[in-house]
């Protein structure tokens, strides 16, 4: 592929961030309020709390994932939503972590590269077709 082309297209790579990170948080969320038994267990099992603790910190979880997926998929405050989404991450990961140390647990990796894209996404901005590009777009004009 030419230079040309590659440079053409650039411009979409926070797009592409964007609606990536966006499925997979809303996935999560969504998996985590329609299943709430296993996902509740697990929380359990890394923070020692009691049930009702654990459900009610699961159900506000997959809330959280959800908004941020929903922001990050229409491109509204994408830099706070970035920033929101690496915490989540790197908070799963320590705990897993913490609890169970290094391992080859493949969720445990995944996090880290999500927290990789998190990072480059709040560096780059939301970029085009966005809700944070449409606002700066009204204030220039006004």
């Amino acid at each position: 592929m030419s230079t040309e082309t590659t440079q053409k297209y650039e411009r979409y790579a926070p797009l592409f961030l964007r609606f990536g990170l966006a499925l997979v948080f809303i996935l999560f969320g969504l998996q985590k309020l329609s299943h709430p038994g296993q996902t509740t267990s697990e929380i359990q099992l890394l923070t020692n709390l009691e049930l009702a603790d654990s459900a009610a910190l699961n159900f506000y979880l997959g809330l959280l994932e959800i908004c941020t997926g929903a922001a990050l998929l229409t491109g509204f405050k994408v830099r706070i939503f970035a920033i929101i989404s690496f915490l989540m991450v790197t908070i799963f990961f320590l705990s897993f972590l913490s609890k169970y140390g290094m391992s080859l647990n493949p969720d445990l990796y995944r996090d880290v590269s999500l927290a990789g894209a998190s990072i480059a996404l709040f560096l780059l901005g939301a970029g085009p077709l966005s809700l944070d590009n449409l606002s700066h777009k009204k204030e220039g004009n006004e």
